[in-house]
């Protein structure tokens, strides 16, 4: 659950715009900090040339021992974070609270000649100043502590980390709320579509209150699905009154046909009769067939889904067929056959296997052996459908899954091609897969159902 809250488009777009926020946020506080680390230095600098100017013009005005007392005024003067020093050539100190420092012009960082117990605190003093000859052979150095700067930016990025780390917090936890109902929301559109997959028409998606996007979806698959409704209830309508209406007529003239062959008739018409009989039989079996192949792919056919054993039902179909296929001249022969409870329907699957045998008795040679092999695997059994006749040429082994289909060598033959479309649609119907291998010789008809796990009773 919590990697499909992870990939979900709420939660990306969270993390974008939490990322987008953070990066402008390091950026500003970057930006602020050099501001005003600079701000700060350029006014010690500032502070450190204003005492050399005093001290030069002490100098000036009454030579050095004016310059000494400009800087202990300075010294005892508020903030105790100064240091000033007068040295001589050769790095003799004449004034200052400084012992020593190198005589060089310009800007010099220098370490504070304290001593502290925390290494790291005393790492963090430094003296920022400004050095000048103030006469020749006479040097004066003016700095301050960085000690209180660095203390203050130090906490200064530590608030702004934490506040970075709340707001990351904050918006993974938002993200995960927000994703959470996304995902509810989008399982009830799933749900609800694979429940109407599974036949349940009348089934809807759930409308929030709100009139957002996935609002606005929910409330136009549902103007979808009412249309398709209406337009399935339009063609069970129209199937209803065919039955009527053809397959009454139809039944009628089989009767009709039934009742004229027991008169005293012609041998010449007699048979013509039997050919309109088994005419109209085959009629009537190609409507009941596409009747029943619609009613299964729209999910109208009602059909109590229970717990069955697939391998019960092949038993019970290859008993039943194999004296048919012996009369034919056909071996029919089962293997491997053992117990697999899945859900389905009993009548239906006895169908998609009866449609395979006939079709292999039906579109083979004599002599040819059909064998039906069952093989478990962790959650699926497979049953394989194989003979050893002329076989469906690759390129024709998805066609003959369409209705009235037929290979160019079967077209003189009997049948309507329906029988693999049917069984297409009861597999369907029990979301089993089916495929069609080369058997070499012969065709392999693979079907594949997801068992039930457990001991679940059949």
């Amino acid at each position: 659950m919590q990697i499909r809250l992870l990939r979900t488009e709420s939660f990306r777009l969270t993390a974008l715009f939490t990322a987008l926020f953070l990066g402008a946020t390091l950026i500003l506080t970057g930006s602020v900090y050099l501001i005003v680390d600079s701000a700060f230095k350029s006014e010690l600098l500032h502070a450190a040339d204003l005492d050399l100017e005093a001290i030069r013009n002490g100098y000036a005005a009454e030579g050095v021992n004016e310059a000494v007392e400009v800087v202990n005024q300075r010294l005892t003067k508020p903030p105790a974070s100064d240091f000033l020093v007068i040295e001589r050539a050769g790095g003799k100190t004449i004034a200052g609270n400084l012992s020593y420092v190198p005589p060089r012009t310009g800007t010099q960082r220098l370490p504070v000649p304290i001593a502290t117990r925390d290494e790291e605190e005393a790492e963090a003093h430094e003296i920022l100043g400004r050095g000048a000859f103030i006469a020749p052979g006479l040097y004066a150095f003016s700095g301050r502590d960085l000690y209180v700067l660095s203390v203050t930016e130090t906490k200064a990025l530590e608030a702004v980390a934490w506040v970075l780390l709340g707001t990351l917090l904050l918006a993974i936890g938002a993200g995960l709320i927000l994703s959470r109902g996304f995902l509810r929301r989008m399982d009830a559109i799933v749900d609800t579509c694979r429940a109407i997959m599974a036949g349940r028409l009348n089934d809807r998606v759930p409308v929030a209150g709100s009139s957002d996007e996935l609002a606005r979806l929910a409330s136009t698959i549902n103007a979808m699905l009412d249309r398709i409704g209406a337009l399935m209830e339009t063609i069970n309508q129209i199937s209803s009154d065919i039955a009527h209406d053809l397959r009454t007529p139809l039944t009628r003239l089989r009767q009709n046909l039934e009742s004229a062959r027991s008169e005293s008739l012609p041998p010449d018409h007699l048979q013509a009769i039997d050919r309109a009989i088994l005419e109209s039989e085959n009629i009537l079996a190609v409507f009941a067939a596409l009747l029943r192949i619609g009613q299964i792919e729209a999910g109208v056919l009602r059909h109590p889904i229970g717990v069955v054993d697939l391998g019960a039902v092949v038993r019970e179909i290859c008993e039943i067929y194999r004296p048919a296929a012996e009369d034919s001249g056909h071996v029919l022969e089962a293997s491997a056959v053992q117990s697999a409870p899945i859900r389905g329907d009993r009548d239906l699957l006895f169908q998609l296997f009866a449609n395979l045998i006939e079709n292999a008795i039906a579109h083979t040679p004599l002599g040819t052996r059909i064998s039906i092999i069952q093989e478990m695997e962790p959650g699926a059994s497979t049953v394989s459908v194989t003979d050893t006749g002329p076989g469906i040429a690759e390129g024709e082994r998805d066609k003959v899954f369409r209705r009235f289909y037929r290979l160019e060598r079967s077209r003189s033959s009997k049948g309507s091609g329906l029988g693999l479309a049917l069984v297409k649609a009861i597999a369907h119907f029990h979301n089993a897969t089916v495929t069609l291998k080369d058997n070499a010789p012969g065709l392999v008809v693979i079907l594949r159902f997801a068992t039930i796990p457990g001991d679940a009773s059949v």
